[in-house]
């Protein structure tokens, strides 16, 4: 199945049953940003040959009415948060786990959408939209200050990485950028939490096996070997699910005991159902177990402040860490040397355009 022959709700999978339409970079991010209606390039015509653009206005998903109105308190909150990172205030921890779930609607919302209308040649039938991924995954988000600047770009939705595993992208909003990530139990082990020893994706992506089973005693500094340009804040949030599989007894995969004093240090006072947020800083790894706590930044300045382009760069290399964090048993390995091949040219060019300026 492609996904621009099958018309769906990128919230539940269904088929609409009205006829709404979802901004997927909402209308007031469009506005804040500049004209909504000015035309960019948002991607390739497989079937054309031909690059794709219209208005930002016109990057409309269709959607159930009903699922649409489920997510308006969702983008009312994260409107407040990019706001106040954009006047240089510092959010709650609350306030970053809002943002992350926005962030992760908008990401698997643009993957989604992106197959719909550039006729991607590959067959895709997912197994998540927007309302089974929000907060389902170990996820990070870092931001990032610039000095001006407005619009809006959507980074890393271009690359063949990204068209088969949504894992991460960039959205830079006039002078902020939040690099987003998100993907099967990818900090998790750096975080000091139960974890599998392995992954592997079977049958390229078809199937996910989990083997072994780990749990680090401390948290790892760095949490994870992502390298990024130093941010102004940089959290990362391990997920656990609470499972009818005996593998997931606990709460967290491979783990029995309910009342283990080491979780309980890592995960929210009184909210066991996801993992504390864990601030990579200069050094060392602070962890946020109150909610109504304030995540103050860190500063960037002299040497560790980098340009737009190489920022936008580190996304896609992100994208191939997380590729390579999973192993692959049976698929193609050409098209796998394929993927990694075109995610590493969009980091070079944008480092290219880092050396030209």
């Amino acid at each position: 199945m492609s996904l621009h022959d099958n018309r769906i709700c990128i919230f539940c999978g269904n088929k609409p049953n009205e006829t709404t339409r979802e901004h997927v970079v909402p209308y007031w991010a469009l506005e804040y940003t500049g004209d909504p209606r000015r035309v960019v390039t948002f991607g390739h015509n497989y079937k054309t040959g031909k690059s794709i653009s219209y208005s930002w206005s016109s990057f409309v998903a269709p959607a159930c009415d009903t699922c649409n109105g489920r997510y308006s308190k969702l983008e009312e909150d994260a409107k407040d948060a990019v706001l106040l990172l954009s006047a240089r205030k510092p959010l709650l921890v609350s306030q970053y786990i809002t943002l992350m779930d926005w962030l992760d609607k908008v990401r698997v919302g643009s993957w989604l959408l992106r197959h719909m209308i550039e006729k991607h040649p590959a067959s895709l039938k997912p197994n998540f939209y927007i309302d089974s991924r929000i907060a389902q995954k170990d996820r990070m988000v870092a931001v990032y200050f610039f000095d001006k600047g407005r619009g809006i770009n959507l980074l890393g939705t271009d690359s063949m990485i990204f068209g088969d595993m949504p894992s991460c992208f960039g959205m830079r909003i006039n002078d902020i950028l939040l690099l987003n990530a998100s993907t099967d139990f990818f900090c998790s082990a750096g975080c000091g939490l139960p974890h599998p020893t392995s992954i592997t994706f079977l049958n390229d992506m078809a199937r996910i096996r989990l083997d072994g089973i780990g749990y680090s005693k401390d948290v790892s500094n760095p949490i994870t070997p992502i390298r990024l340009c130093k941010p102004a804040a940089w959290l990362y949030q391990p997920i656990r699910l609470p499972s009818e599989d005996k593998a997931f007894s606990g709460g967290y995969y491979g783990h029995t005991n309910l009342h283990d004093s080491r979780i309980t240090s890592r995960t929210f006072s009184h909210d066991e159902r996801q993992a504390a947020l864990f601030q990579q800083k200069p050094g060392m790894v602070e962890i946020h177990r109150n909610k109504h706590h304030q995540v103050e930044f860190d500063e960037v300045k002299g040497a560790d402040i980098t340009p737009f382009f190489e920022i936008a760069a580190t996304v896609y290399d992100t994208q191939i860490y997380l590729h390579n964090f999973i192993s692959y048993d049976g698929g193609d390995a050409s098209y796998r040397s394929e993927r990694l091949e075109n995610t590493n040219h969009f980091a070079t060019l944008y480092r290219a355009q880092r050396v030209s300026k």
